[in-house]
């Protein structure tokens, strides 16, 4: 088990972490993230898509799954497990269909995926605290 730790306490920190992260591809490729609403989970996930030179990435909230195009990696998928209540509905997703293809995958709300992804993965947890977000990055 491998764990980094971050203490940023500015968006323009938030690159180094990318950065971190983005070395981590394309040996990891499935990649979630844990935080309270509004912790900056879409924010540092937009910032390592732009590494990989896609710039038109959005939250996913209302339409679950958004894909991307990125040259050297591929099939991007940006997942918000948000609204997602029962496993049922992530299989109704079609996700493990969209897996088979190994596309690099970053999951939000991960709690009712876990079950679908395999043993290897990356964690992402981003805790709020005063000034600082504190990111801990885990295999």
């Amino acid at each position: 088990i491998m764990n980094k730790k971050f203490k940023i306490s500015s968006v323009k920190e938030l690159h180094e972490v990318a950065k971190a992260i983005a070395k981590m591809i394309p040996s990891n490729k499935i990649f979630t993230l844990n935080g309270d609403l509004g912790s900056g989970k879409t924010t540092l996930i937009k910032q390592i898509l732009e590494k990989f030179e896609i710039f038109d990435s959005s939250s996913p909230t209302f339409s679950i799954i958004n894909n991307y195009m990125g040259g050297e990696v591929g099939e991007v998928l940006h997942i918000d497990g948000y609204r997602i209540e029962k496993e049922e509905e992530v299989e109704n997703l079609g996700f493990i269909d969209y897996l088979k293809d190994e596309p690099l995958c970053f999951i939000e709300w991960p709690e009712k995926f876990l079950n679908f992804l395999p043993k290897k993965y990356v964690n992402i947890s981003i805790i709020v605290e005063e000034q600082y977000r504190i990111i801990t990055i885990s295999i």
